[in-house]
Formats: structure tokens, C-alpha cells, sequence
């Protein structure tokens, strides 16, 4: 009987096997920082520069690229933006329409609504919304993600300086969950083709 039982139990295992193989292939292979299930999903209510209520909700059924920065930012944040469009020009339009770009300025003090929307339309990105970093829905947001700001002034008349801020682009899926994390400036940056490649997965 033993024997017989051993038998069963490699037929058994010879059986799953390939089926958990099966599992294991259906799991995106991600170029990026993979963080499922590691930081909250998207989840916030502001006014956008448009003067208008955005929600995660109505951002449900695309994939969601937030980013914090701001305009006066000498390269980090125009080379991100530069690489989102560079990402986004590779996807299918359909793909391409099915993402949403939210930048969040880190620097109400300069950054005005109009200022943002003029800033934003020099990279041409579909689906952008930018937000004025002020009010109960931004530090909620920058307290859910943990982003880091600091503004290196000389003095409190000093209006010509520099932001130190998180520089991660977070990624949500469709669903608004947290997915990947990428980052597309300074040394050794992620690619826009990593990005490109990684957004048609998710959508």
C-alpha cells in the first residue's frame, strides 16, 4: 500500500506542477520597482489648476503616473515629464488616452494655477492634471506617500530658490492600486521604454 500511496503522490505532484507554473507565468514580469500591496492605494480630493474637485475616483479605468515637483525645478522634474511623454508616445493611443498624469506642486508660493497649466502644456502630456501643493487634500496626500519637502531659502525674501522634494513617479493600475515606482532622472535613471513596456502590462 505504501508504495501505492507514492505512486499517487508523484502522479499528484507531476499534476499541479505544471499548473502552478501556469500561475506563476500570468504574474507581470515588470521592468520597474514593483511595490504591490507594499503602500496605500490612490486614494485623495483636491482642486486641480483648472479650478476643478479631482478625485481618485474619477481617475478610475486609467492608470494613474502622480508626481510631485514644480515649475522653477532646473532638471529633475522637466526631465521626468520629458520621460513620461517619451513612455506615453510608445504606448498605443488607446493605451496612451487610458493614462492620467498628475503633478503636484510642491511650491504653492510660486506655483499658481495658471502658471501650472502653462508649465504642463509645454510637454504636450495627455490626461494631465496639475495641482497646487496647499490645503487639507495635499497634506493628506503627501502624508499617505511619505513625500519628503523642503525649501532651501536664504532668508524669507529669498523668491529664487530650489525645492528638495521625493522625485519617484508612484504608478497605480486602473483599479487605483499602488503598482510600481519609477525613477526618471538623475543617475542611472528608469528607462521610457521600461515605462512604455510596463504601463501596456498594467492596461
Amino acid at each position: 500500500m505504501t508504495r501505492y500511496r507514492t505512486v499517487r503522490t508523484l502522479l499528484a505532484a507531476a499534476l499541479i506542477l505544471p499548473l502552478l507554473a501556469g500561475c506563476s507565468q500570468d504574474k507581470p514580469d515588470f521592468n520597474l520597482d514593483n511595490v504591490t500591496g507594499k503602500m496605500p492605494d490612490l486614494k485623495f480630493r483636491m482642486t486641480d489648476a483648472r479650478g476643478q474637485t479631482l478625485t481618485a475616483d474619477d481617475l478610475k479605468g486609467k492608470a494613474v503616473l502622480l508626481y510631485f515637483g514644480y515649475t522653477h525645478c532646473p532638471d529633475v522634474c522637466p526631465m521626468t515629464l520629458s520621460r513620461i511623454k517619451s513612455a506615453l508616445d510608445k504606448l498605443p493611443d488607446d493605451e496612451a488616452d487610458r493614462t492620467a498624469v498628475i503633478f503636484v506642486s510642491v511650491d504653492p508660493a510660486r506655483d499658481n494655477p495658471k502658471h501650472l497649466r502653462s508649465y504642463l502644456a509645454n510637454f504636450h502630456l495627455p490626461n494631465a492634471y496639475g495641482v497646487v501643493g496647499k490645503g487639507d487634500g495635499y497634506q493628506a496626500l503627501k502624508k499617505r506617500f511619505h513625500i519628503f519637502v523642503k525649501l532651501q531659502k536664504d532668508g524669507p525674501d529669498d523668491t529664487d530658490y530650489q525645492v528638495q522634494h521625493s522625485s519617484q513617479v508612484y504608478i497605480f493600475d486602473p483599479e487605483g492600486r499602488i503598482r510600481l515606482l519609477a525613477t526618471l532622472a538623475g543617475g542611472n535613471p528608469d528607462s521610457p521604454k521600461a515605462l512604455s513596456e510596463d504601463l501596456d502590462k498594467l492596461l
